[in-house]
């Protein structure tokens, strides 16, 4: 699909080549949720599919979030995935023993 191929081209993001692969092999996402806690990634959810985890160990994670949050909203073919940034997972992070 010509589409799948213009999302991958738009850049060079941790998030976007995870979605690019599962649209590849015929899943599209219906949430795609950003995780910190237990692990930081990116949580993919399907309708027929069982949820997929992505884990994302370094600082990108924040930058590739944002970029892709604006990239996956030019393309109309994903207008019905949702995304989603967990807070509670944010809020467990933040409380953990040696977070400064």
């Amino acid at each position: 699909m010509e589409w799948i191929n213009e999302l991958e081209n738009e850049a060079w993001n941790t998030v976007i080549d995870e979605l690019v692969w599962h649209l590849r092999h015929g899943r599209v996402p219906t949430i795609i949720t950003r995780r910190f806690a237990p692990a930081r990634g990116i949580e993919f959810r399907f309708g027929d599919a069982p949820a997929v985890f992505a884990p994302i160990d370094d600082a990108s994670l924040e930058d590739h979030w944002d970029e892709a949050s604006r990239i996956i909203g030019r393309f109309p073919q994903l207008n019905a995935t949702r995304l989603r940034s967990d807070r509670s997972s944010i809020a467990a992070v933040m409380r953990a023993p040696g977070f400064a």
